[in-house]
């Protein structure tokens, strides 16, 4: 089989297995959460549990970054991940089913996100293996992936919610059990040589090196000097987890502001579904980009933060949903401009590192926002302190951006 041939069936299989894990994974978190409130009747207190459960995780991945620099076969790893995920899943779903003790439940979804977490790092150094390093091809599957993701992410959530109206819970989770196993074997039917120029070698059947506890903070420094020092790179992944976790909190905060701002709450399901129908179409007209990294998220930013303050002015609301729908596009754009960008920035055999460091940075920020939630300040005045930080962080991006450019020239 020709190369070209081989990486287009890659690309089919990949598509194919995110997408059933995808499906399988969204249905079990609308579920979980249905269950939670209707049958087990959870406090806020219970559900806030869950939420530091999955939240958990991805906050500590990074101490496991000098252990997934040293995966040798990515595709097994990724693979005993998978299953290890959806036998949490399978098992944590028969015990919701059967109305067992939550403190069981939590403790397989605590397994699951822990598995899904890792195996989302493990993913991102499989990927280019894969594709042989081929760049045009790398980008192709991000393109195709996230457009995939926020589209079936959309589907899902609707389907779901219709179901459990009509239907109740047993039939979603037995569709969520039947989709990951069909997804891990897509993956399993993956097939791949890999390029003798290649700096990562998947041999030695599965196995890690073994790190020594010496070596283990040695080589903890050099992946955060790595991941600190490889510019301008760094400095969009924390101006992203910044902004990610204050713009996280103003979605969940968003029927608060429609209150403040005198609208009907009511319609806090079409606001919200103009926000991810921006995402979507970002996702579609992010394969247009040909700009810089740092040019790019410039003006992102500095349209995204214009956005943010113009909605909280005295507008019509169809002028303050447009302006909504304009900054989700910008949003979900990102969203695949930041992919490239790690698969652009890092090597192949450091990509899962930096991964790792990466989520547990957006990840951080994330709980510190919430934390932002306990100060008594208008909503409002959130939406224009994130509008203010998001133009200013635009602004910086493209004075580095223009600098960049007069050193190339």
């Amino acid at each position: 089989m020709g190369k070209n041939k081989l990486k287009q069936n890659n690309l089919i299989k990949l598509l194919f297995g995110q997408s059933l894990l995808l499906i399988g994974f969204n249905i079990y978190s609308v579920v979980l959460l249905y269950l939670l409130v209707q049958e087990y009747h959870a406090s806020a207190r219970v559900l806030g549990i869950f939420g530091i459960l999955a939240a958990l995780p991805p906050a500590l991945i990074a101490i496991g970054a000098p252990i997934l620099g040293q995966i040798k076969n990515s595709k097994t790893i990724l693979i005993m991940l998978q299953v290890m995920a959806t036998f949490a899943l399978i098992i944590g779903g028969s015990l919701l089913l059967t109305k067992q003790a939550l403190i069981l439940v939590g403790g397989l979804y605590l397994l699951l996100s822990t598995a899904t977490t890792i195996s989302g790092s493990v993913e991102v150094g499989f990927i280019p293996i894969i594709f042989q390093e081929d760049e045009v091809a790398i980008e192709k599957s991000v393109d195709l992936q996230y457009f995939m993701s926020i589209g079936l992410t959309i589907i899902t959530s609707i389907i779901s919610s219709f179901i459990l109206l009509a239907h109740g819970s047993t039939w979603l989770l037995w569709v969520s059990f039947i989709t990951t196993p069909l997804g891990i074997g897509c993956y399993l039917l993956i097939s791949y040589a890999p390029n003798k120029d290649m700096v990562l070698v998947n041999t030695n059947d599965g196995q890690l090196d073994r790190v020594p506890v010496a070596s283990y903070y040695k080589q903890m420094q050099t992946a955060l000097y790595q991941f600190t020092h490889t510019m301008p790179a760094f400095l969009i992944i924390l101006f992203e987890a910044i902004l990610g976790g204050v713009t996280g909190l103003l979605f969940e905060l968003l029927p608060l502001t429609m209150k403040e701002l005198g609208i009907a709450v009511a319609f806090f399901s079409i606001v919200s579904a103009t926000q991810k129908v921006g995402d979507l179409l970002g996702g579609a007209l992010a394969p247009l980009v040909k700009w810089s990294a740092p040019t790019f998220f410039g003006c992102d930013y500095l349209i995204s933060g214009s956005c943010f303050i113009a909605i909280t002015l005295p507008l019509p609301n169809s002028v303050r949903l447009l302006l909504l729908l304009l900054a989700g596009i910008f949003m979900g754009m990102s969203g695949n401009v930041f992919e490239k960008l790690m698969y652009r920035s890092f090597n192949v055999g450091d990509i899962s590192a930096m991964h790792a460091l990466t989520t547990s940075t957006f990840a951080l920020f994330s709980v510190i926002s919430y934390f932002v939630a306990w100060i008594h300040i208008p909503t409002i005045m959130l939406w224009q302190l994130t509008g203010g930080i998001t133009i200013i962080f635009g602004g910086l991006l493209m004075v580095i951006a223009r600098k960049l450019g007069q050193v190339s020239e």
